[in-house]
């Protein structure tokens, strides 16, 4: 069986890389293979592998999401339908998912059925079941595609949902009444509700809500990150732990009861009552919880140990694991590419392995040994998937783990049941427990005092990821096992000094995709200047953590030597805050510095400095003016012996012009960051014509509502015969202009990383390969 599910998971594994579904014909090939192999001794893992690459196909087959008509564009409808889901109230929006029925509009009548994840403002009471008609807006699902951005396109596709939206006039929207349905649905808003009324602080209502009914949405921004700090934000998720540790409370309770009533023993064996016991308060707890695909993980996962203990066989054998597994990826493919995944059963075998090591141990040292052993194993998963890793972490979760799963996690659910019966009583005592989790409150507060909480933000490389894995699986590997001496120096590796990503006197740009809005990262050989964070919004929701973070973790940033806020708008300096708190940070400037805080200086034109053998210089603004708004923008200029890239913030026509007349031909650049996003107020003729570059890059949101790029300044580029590039269309852009093989890229994440899953999927670069070395001689 663990071979089996090896190549099950490798073929499953291999499917969810491809960046579209192949036609079904495609289909004949891993039966084919499958068949073959499987008459063949020897090769009946290859009969696996081909096995699982053809149930991963069908299964994306079966799970695309219906298309609205001509749905690649944004359009107007009436949508009938039914609200299904939880409805997470805002400070003056709804969000809620919306199951149609049937569409109207642009003169026919659409039956169907479609899945929208819809906002609504300043909405009528809204609840699971009630049925509407209502006027909305919906454009096809767009995350963020950047390097270690999460990715919200396959959240919500494997939901059955591909498109969002908002209702467009609460005028027009007309109640129809309420549906007979969504019965669990209608019971977790009400014991939401009823959590949201409690007598306590927004702390504990915020995080007994995420642990009830699974919805973190009352938790506030800055109790998130609490969790993240410490490295205990799974704890917030309901997940194996949270599954596992109850169904463990429901199997030894019955048990211990069971075996103390004969009558009992004689007609039905204690395990099994246990077992049964155990699985039912696990099914009961992940239906209250809203059954996500993270719990329904949980679930499969628990059921194949609950069933192997029902059958004597060795629940904690490999074998057992490897059949979760297999369950796991029959139920849900693309699991195999989520980092949930990876934690459970990496953390389940770890448990396995430390257990089997520390067979006469006392308890307390066998926690410990637990904990330590789960953050180094977990580490390298963690990092693998851009997850902040906390050096508190072990000690956190220490106390932490075993304090949720047999205390606050019970306590919880029975008082919230229990609100539906006695409220006083139930109020009583949650009000108790919600002044345990003030505690655990200052706790995590007072753990974060220290330079202890530090996040590690150097990634190693795969291949020292690699040999820390291997060296993990050999110091838990039993003693007699061959090299097993050789654990140690694979554990260092990753501590081993890196050759740095980027040669001295080389650079590289990452224009990221940021939705509306601007961000844009410089790597030189020792250096990281951050050109603009990106949007900030009114909900606490910011590209700087969304977008911005993760990718510099990613890439190993350790600190950020430069901030340039080109100027005060929310689009191009939001939320630096946030990062301020994980990097340390150099020097920041910007061209409104009163706007944006954080001690910013003016970024005045004739500023040089060099990093590396890079040279970077201020073009604007003058010293001798000040500028407010769009106008004030920093426009840095950045070069070495191959070329130059030009960031010019949202300048407009008339300081362009002022730029021509100050510096001509030096604008000259390889690579430019469109004006304003691309507004037709911005890139005017004397512009296109100084800079004459090879590519231009545009940094806006996709169907944004500006209509940027606007399609006559698109033209004007190409006519002067630039590629112009889009973060729209093709996420994160990248390139790099090394001494050795001059300007190289574009590299556009929607293209080299894409998934079948994602809207406007791309497969082939919309581009012509080009020198700018051929192309400054060719001029």
């Amino acid at each position: 069986m663990l071979r089996f599910a090896l190549f099950f998971g490798l073929g499953v594994w291999a499917f969810q890389q491809l960046p579209a579904l192949p036609g079904p014909g495609w289909l004949a090939l891993p039966v084919f293979v499958a068949i073959l192999a499987w008459r063949v001794q020897r090769l009946r893992p290859m009969s696996a592998l081909a096995i699982g690459c053809t149930w991963a196909y069908l299964y994306a087959l079966l799970s695309v999401p219906p298309a609205l008509p001509d749905g690649d564009r944004v359009q107007e409808w009436f949508a009938t339908g039914h609200i299904v889901s939880l409805v997470q109230d805002g400070a003056s929006v709804s969000r809620f998912v919306f199951e149609v029925q049937h569409l109207e509009g642009q003169g026919a009548t659409h039956p169907g059925r479609w899945r929208l994840r819809l906002s609504w403002r300043d909405p009528p009471p809204l609840l699971a079941g009630q049925a509407w008609r209502l006027p909305v807006r919906l454009k096809p699902v767009h995350g963020y595609a950047s390097p270690g951005a999460w990715d919200y396109e396959g959240w919500l596709y494997w939901q059955g949902i591909r498109y969002t939206g908002y209702v467009r006039s609460s005028a027009e929207a007309l109640r129809l009444g309420d549906r007979r349905c969504c019965a669990l649905t209608r019971l977790r808003a009400a014991l939401a509700t009823a959590i949201g009324e409690l007598p306590t602080s927004a702390f504990s209502r915020g995080v007994i809500r995420a642990l009830v009914v699974g919805d973190q949405s009352a938790l506030a921004p800055e109790h998130k990150a609490l969790f993240r700090a410490t490295g205990s934000s799974h704890l917030m998720a309901i997940s194996g732990l949270h599954i596992g540790l109850l169904a463990g409370l429901g199997l030894v309770a019955v048990t211990w009861l069971w075996r103390r009533i004969p009558p009992l023993c004689e007609r039905f064996p204690a395990r099994l009552a246990g077992a049964i016991a155990g699985s039912g308060a696990a099914l009961g707890y992940a239906l209250i919880a809203g059954m996500s695909l993270p719990t329904q993980r949980a679930l499969a996962m628990l059921l194949v140990f609950a069933l192997s203990l029902v059958a004597r066989r060795e629940s904690c054998s490999l074998n057992t694991l490897a059949l979760a597994a297999v369950v796991v990826l029959v139920w849900h493919p693309p699991s195999i590419v989520s980092a949930g995944f990876w934690l459970s059963f990496g953390a389940v075998l770890t448990i396995l392995a430390v257990l089997a090591l520390s067979p006469r141990k006392p308890r307390w040292r066998v926690a410990i040994r637990i904990q330590l052993a789960l953050s180094l194993a977990l580490w390298p998963i963690l990092t693998a998937f851009a997850m902040p890793a906390s050096w508190v972490a072990p000690l956190v979760n220490l106390l932490l783990v075993p304090l949720f799963g047999l205390v606050i996690v019970p306590l919880s659910l029975l008082g919230s049941l229990m609100l539906g019966v006695s409220a006083s009583l139930a109020t009583w005592g949650l009000q108790w427990l919600a002044e345990l989790l003030d505690l655990v409150r200052q706790g995590l507060l007072l753990a974060t005092q220290g330079p202890w909480t530090e996040v590690m933000h150097s990634p190693p490389s795969s291949a020292a990821l690699l040999a820390f894995a291997a060296g993990l699986m050999l110091l838990l590997a039993p003693r007699g096992v061959p090299i097993r001496g050789a654990a140690l120096p694979l554990l260092l590796v990753p501590w081993l000094p890196m050759v740095p990503r980027v040669a001295s006197g080389d650079f590289v740009l990452h224009v990221l995709d940021v939705g509306q809005g601007t961000s844009v990262v410089i790597e030189t050989h020792q250096h990281t200047l951050l050109y603009d964070t990106g949007p900030a919004y009114p909900s606490g929701f910011s590209t700087a953590k969304a977008v911005v973070a993760p990718f510099l973790s990613q890439r190993g940033v350790a600190r950020i030597d430069r901030v340039v806020l080109s100027h005060g708008d929310r689009d191009h300096a939001g939320d630096l805050a946030s990062l301020i708190g994980r990097w340390s940070v150099g020097l920041v400037q910007s061209g409104e510095p009163q706007r944006v805080g954080f001690g910013a200086r003016y970024c005045l034109a004739g500023e040089r400095w060099s990093w590396d053998g890079v040279s970077f210089e201020f073009l604007h603004p003058a010293a001798d003016a000040r500028y407010t708004g769009n106008n004030a923008s920093c426009v840095l200029r950045v070069s070495n012996r191959v070329g130059a890239v030009l960031l010019t913030g949202d300048i407009e026509a008339a300081l362009e012009r002022r730029l021509v007349a100050a510096y001509g031909k030096r604008l000259r650049s390889d690579i430019l960051l469109a004006p304003h996003h691309g507004s037709s107020s911005s890139s005017t003729a004397e512009l296109i014509e100084a800079t004459r570059p090879v590519f231009v890059v545009y940094t806006a949101g996709w169907a944004n509502r500006y209509g940027f790029p606007h399609p006559a300044v698109d033209q004007r580029w190409r006519d002067a015969g630039a590629i112009t590039l889009n973060t729209a269309r093709l996420g994160t852009i990248g390139f790099r202009l090394a001494l050795e093989h001059g300007l190289i890229g574009p590299k556009a994440h929607r293209l080299n990383s894409a998934r079948y899953w994602w809207h406007g999927r791309i497969s082939a670069a919309p581009w012509h390969a080009v020198s700018s070395v051929d192309r400054r001689q060719a001029e």
